[in-house]
Order: structure tokens, then C-alpha cells, then sequence
């Protein structure tokens, strides 16, 4: 039985005993990959002007630059992009809401997150998964 569900670019389609996600996640994940890694360039750019000039600002700012993309880089290789994803590697569902953003997060067994963005109709996505899943595998959480 095959159920698919609707995004603003893209489909989710619940076919047997796996999960196929048809949208942008990969060109996403280079785009973000490479804003981080030359953000992470300007951080080091800005330590090495401190060395010449010796300049505190561009110390602080460059090691605050350099953490928080890092930091980011290392968060964002912890998500999966995969495009089909079988029931028996889904450790839970969430359907998240932030602001006007509706998404769907599925964690896998590794520990890895999928993330569905731009979600059109999340009541029917959350009742299928609710009767097909089980409640203990599906959490709604809405945060604003």
C-alpha cells in the first residue's frame, strides 16, 4: 500500500515497508555545507589578522567566528540526506512546528536525523502515522 503526502517541493511516499522523500535535502546540505566551511575560512582569516596587527577585537571575533562554524559543520555531517529510508532504521517521527515552518523529523537507529521540510497538510501526515505506527514511535511537539 502506498500513501504519499504532499510538500511545497517535493513528496513523502509511505510504500510498504520503507520511506521515499523526494525533495532538495541534498543540494540544501552542499549550499549550507559550503556557506559554513567558507565562514570557517573568514573565522581563520580574522585569527590571522590578530597575529599581524594584534588587534583584540579581531582575536574575539574570529575565535567566536571559527566556534560557532564549526560547531555548526559538526551538527549539520550528524544529518542524513538519504532519499529512501527503511522502517526497520526509524527510531522515532516528530512533527515540529516553528514558527510558520512545519517540518518532520525521523530519527534513524544511527542516531542520524532526516529532516522534511515545508510540510503542506500535517494533520493527515499525523493521523497516518498514528494509525500505522503506533503513538510510540510518533511525537507532536509545536514550538513557536
Amino acid at each position: 500500500m502506498t500513501q504519499t503526502f504532499k510538500l511545497k517541493k517535493g513528496e513523502i511516499l509511505f510504500e510498504g515497508d520503507r520511506i521515499i522523500i523526494k525533495d532538495d535535502a541534498k543540494k540544501q546540505k552542499w549550499i549550507i555545507t559550503a556557506i559554513l566551511f567558507f565562514g570557517t575560512i573568514y573565522g581563520i582569516l580574522t585569527l590571522l589578522r590578530y597575529f599581524k596587527t594584534g588587534d583584540q577585537q579581531a582575536l574575539w571575533f574570529g575565535l567566536l567566528i571559527c566556534l560557532l562554524n564549526i560547531s555548526g559543520l559538526i551538527l549539520w555531517f550528524l544529518r542524513s540526506v538519504r532519499s529512501q529510508i527503511s522502517l526497520r532504521e526509524v527510531k522515532s517521527i516528530k512533527l515540529n512546528q516553528k514558527f510558520s515552518n512545519k517540518f518532520l523529523d525521523i530519527r534513524l537507529n544511527s542516531n542520524r536525523l532526516r529532516r522534511v521540510s515545508r510540510l503542506d497538510n500535517e494533520t493527515e501526515l499525523e493521523k497516518y502515522i498514528e494509525t500505522n505506527f503506533g503513538t510510540d514511535r510518533i511525537t507532536v511537539a509545536n514550538k513557536v
